[in-house]
């Protein structure tokens, strides 16, 4: 996805600390290899934003919460340039469902820079699903 590069690989490696500790202690998410490379970086914060999608809206705004504290890029704003799912909502141009739905919605609310245009279609694919 696009503007990816101005979230610099030592915030995204916060935002895998703050999420591994808060949602998965027991295992690793990135492996020292993995680390090194800046693919690999990518794709554990895209895993995290596959993982979080089971999250309800309250626990999102909860944890965009506590992320902006710390000073770490929110869920919010990953989902927009990392989550695989968001990119396929876009690139499909409908919601099908309502995890779909939240996401989305999640995604405009959150307080972070959107690309030119996007917050308009985000607007139009959530009303559209919405009169369904």
């Amino acid at each position: 996805m696009q503007d990816q590069a101005d979230i610099d690989d030592t915030r995204l490696k916060d935002f895998l600390s703050f999420f591994a500790a808060k949602y998965r202690p027991a295992e690793r998410l990135l492996s020292d290899r993995q680390a090194s490379t800046r693919d690999g970086l990518r794709e554990a914060v895209s895993d995290c934003m596959d993982m979080s999608l089971q999250f309800t809206p309250m626990e999102v705004a909860k944890f965009d919460s506590e992320l902006r504290l710390n000073d770490i890029p929110s869920l919010s704003e990953l989902r927009r340039r990392y989550s695989r799912a968001y990119a396929r909502v876009i690139k499909r141009g409908r919601i099908e469902d309502e995890t779909e739905y939240y996401l989305l919605r999640n995604v405009l609310f959150d307080p972070g820079e959107k690309a030119d245009g996007e917050r308009e279609q985000l607007e139009k694919l959530i009303a559209d699903y919405q009169r369904q």
